[in-house]
């Protein structure tokens, strides 16, 4: 998955505007390491940044996480095909 993709994507699903969007990829692309070390940080962006409330901050992490991973799992499926 790509940037743009991404971008309209988490917008989709997450109901977010393009600005808003395009926050979300910045912040993990700055942040995002697999797992949930920098969870925290990112949702604290995502609050900052964004201004919505830390439940809904979570749910973006949530599906944006979602989203990296599908991207990633879709790549290592691909190798496999070849």
């Amino acid at each position: 998955m790509n940037e743009t993709d991404f971008i309209q994507e988490i917008m989709k699903q997450a109901n977010l505007s393009e600005d808003q969007g395009g926050m979300v990829n910045e912040i993990f692309q700055s942040n995002f390491i697999a797992g949930n070390k920098n969870k925290d940080t990112i949702v604290n962006l995502i609050v900052e940044k964004l201004g919505v409330d830390e439940a809904q901050a979570d749910q973006i992490y949530t599906i944006a996480a979602g989203l990296i991973a599908g991207g990633i799992l879709d790549k290592v499926k691909g190798i496999f095909k070849r």
